[in-house]
């Protein structure tokens, strides 16, 4: 019994001096004195940290990008070329259209002259020959095989009512229409007319107008 005891005082005696000796290794390092405060070496740290921060972003900041000006191509208006025109001579087709001077209709005259003028004085019973140049301004050929002159109305102060067409007349071309003519052997004022006729077309119509005294 007195051996038990005597162990348990052992360990506690040894456990205390363990304890005794890690005490002063436990126990707090003195705090050193704190120096003066400098405010002068605060504004210089934040200096320091402000420069460092921005170095930094310096570094990583990407490249500032220099706009480059962006050149457009010039459009220039060319001038327009005046077109060079080439006339070509085309070859004259016959055609059914009116001739120069010709008024488009198939049978058709002008009376050029006439003579005598009308109005003219002529004593009583003289004889006269009446004539009318005229032009054929139609689109078809006078055929003397089948044309004729003669009396249609007013007077008859002619010697006969009819006569042939002497001669064929083309477009453009001319005859004399001539009659054979007798004044009256009364006074007065006398008016006859005549027309060329070819076939059942009559056209030309020629007058004349006589004083007898």
């Amino acid at each position: 019994m007195l051996r038990r005891n005597y162990r348990k005082l052992s360990f506690l005696i040894t456990t205390a001096l363990i304890f005794a000796c890690a005490i002063p290794q436990l126990a707090p390092a003195s705090v050193p004195i704190a120096s003066t405060f400098d405010p002068n070496s605060l504004n210089t740290s934040i200096a320091q940290t402000a420069n460092a921060a921005a170095t930094k972003t310096a570094l990583i900041s990407l490249p500032t990008l220099t706009p480059t000006a962006t050149f457009l191509p010039t459009v220039t208006i060319a001038e327009t070329p005046t077109p060079f025109t080439f006339i070509l001579a085309t070859a004259t087709v016959p055609s059914s259209t009116p001739t120069l001077g010709s008024t488009g209709a198939k049978y058709d005259c002008r009376i050029e002259l006439q003579s005598p003028a009308d109005n003219i004085g002529l004593t009583k019973g003289a004889d006269f020959d009446m004539t009318w140049r005229v032009i054929n301004t139609g689109t078809d050929l006078w055929n003397s095989s089948n044309a004729d002159y003669r009396y249609i109305s007013g007077d008859k102060i002619h010697k006969a009512a009819i006569y042939d067409l002497e001669k064929s007349v083309p477009v453009g071309g001319q005859t004399d229409i001539i009659v054979d003519m007798k004044a009256p052997a009364d006074a007065g004022t006398y008016t006859t007319a005549w027309s060329i006729t070819i076939g059942k077309s009559k056209f030309c119509t020629m007058r004349l107008t006589i004083i007898v005294n």
